[in-house]
């Protein structure tokens, strides 16, 4: 069945691990959305691999692994990244590029500095270009990988667009950088990147036609989705089911099944309401057991229990039919493990608006923990009952039933639960 793998938290939640696992079973995994802000860890051949905009596929060589329309590319941080792809011995021949995905342009890095730092309220974006990027897509102004591989269309297109934001750059006093050195790096970029750049939207759809299976993996989290997720505290695409379809000129027909993702517990990245986030040695302790550093920032993971009310929201958003539930190890020395199941004068009601959910206050539910290494299980039946009481629990909450838990980083480290 064709199906698309969504986060349902803040972004972090697994995703990589999670499409990793799954891709094998694809004939086609395609990126839809986000750009190298994202960070998909896997671990290949026992070596731990960060994915920024590479599709999780390029590990399967029969597998098509395709970057669609609605990802913004920084070339030069493409072209590094197939370098070092390459360098683990994968050929790439099964990756093709959207001719129609937004550039990442020079200029927009230094644009994320300078509006991060104007800010009256801080955003706590990655500083990447990402914003920028997609704030030109929607101004009309955008140039896409296809202008790139032509260099008098890439030129022309250029030159108005970065006489204008060197005007906003002098009006906050920002030093212009070098574009004519800029743009020669770009078009060598263009160059190295040509052999992949297609048609995508085309490519997908005679896949789809074909009946060929195809795996839609998404970037960062629902809760960060630009119209559904905690605005302002966002980031600037659909990482929403809505975002499958814009991002890759496929029809809701193509979408059979959605897996969301969703840790054991919550992590967030970057400023905006946590209803709740530890700030105590519980919320050290899950840190330092799962690792909770950014794989794109390197910056320190806000933790905190799990939060039912802002998963079932996540989940109806999104028609999830399955959870992958990351991360469950993390809780292993933990005598007890609680989860939010309510905000405290709203119920069961989850607004994504940033100045509504940061008045609520959390109600917890206390489950016992099982306080027993689960890395080495490999049978879901042979997991603790504290474990299976924790499951139920969520799937008894959010509606929707379990489907894979994962209990380490490594690939064989997940137990598919049969339904």
């Amino acid at each position: 069945m064709n199906t698309v793998v969504l986060g349902l938290q803040w972004g972090d939640e697994g995703k990589g691990k999670a499409i990793d696992y799954l891709a094998g079973s694809f004939s086609v995994v395609v990126r839809f959305q986000g750009g190298h802000n994202a960070g998909h860890t896997v671990y290949y051949q026992g070596q731990k691999v960060v994915l920024h905009v590479l599709p999780s596929g390029i590990f399967y060589p029969a597998c098509s692994a395709v970057i669609a329309n609605g990802v913004v590319v920084q070339p030069l941080q493409l072209v590094e990244e197939i370098r070092n792809a390459r360098a683990l011995g994968l050929s790439l021949q099964n990756l093709a590029l959207s001719e129609n995905a937004p550039l990442i342009l020079p200029f927009h890095q230094e644009l994320d500095v300078v509006f991060e730092d104007s800010r009256y309220q801080r955003i706590g974006t990655t500083r990447r270009g990402i914003g920028p990027a997609y704030e030109d897509v929607i101004g009309r102004r955008a140039l896409f990988m296809g202008d790139l591989l032509r260099e008098d269309v890439f030129r022309a297109k250029i030159a108005p667009l970065a006489e204008y934001y060197q005007r906003l750059f002098s009006a906050h006093g920002h030093p212009a950088g070098n574009l004519d050195e800029a743009i020669d790096r770009y078009l060598s970029a263009g160059a190295f990147l040509r052999p992949f750049v297609c048609n995508t939207t085309l490519l997908l759809q005679r896949a789809f036609a074909a009946q060929k299976e195809i795996l839609f993996e998404g970037a960062q989290g629902t809760l960060l989705d630009i119209n559904l997720g905690t605005y302002p505290f966002v980031t600037s695409s659909n990482t929403t089911i809505a975002g499958v379809f814009s991002g890759t000129g496929l029809s809701h027909k193509a979408v059979d099944r959605v897996i969301g993702i969703t840790k054991a517990y919550t992590t967030r990245v970057g400023e905006g309401p946590f209803p709740s986030e530890l700030t105590d040695e519980n919320g050290r302790l899950l840190r330092e057991r799962g690792n909770e550093y950014g794989s794109t920032t390197g910056r320190p993971r806000r933790v905190g229990w799990l939060d039912l009310v802002a998963l079932k929201y996540a989940v109806q958003v999104n028609g999830v039919d399955s959870l992958f539930v990351t991360k469950l190890d993390v809780l292993d020395e933990l005598e007890e493990i609680q989860a939010v199941v309510a905000y405290d004068g709203r119920g069961g009601l989850f607004s994504p608006h940033a100045d509504a959910l940061s008045d609520v206050r959390p109600v917890y539910h206390a489950l016992p923990g099982w306080q027993k290494k689960l890395g080495a299980i490999e049978r879901f039946q042979d997991l603790p009952r504290q474990v299976h009481e924790y499951l139920r629990f969520i799937e008894d909450f959010v509606g929707v039933r379990v489907s894979h838990v994962s209990i380490g980083g490594e690939r064989r480290q997940t137990i598919e639960i049969s339904g």
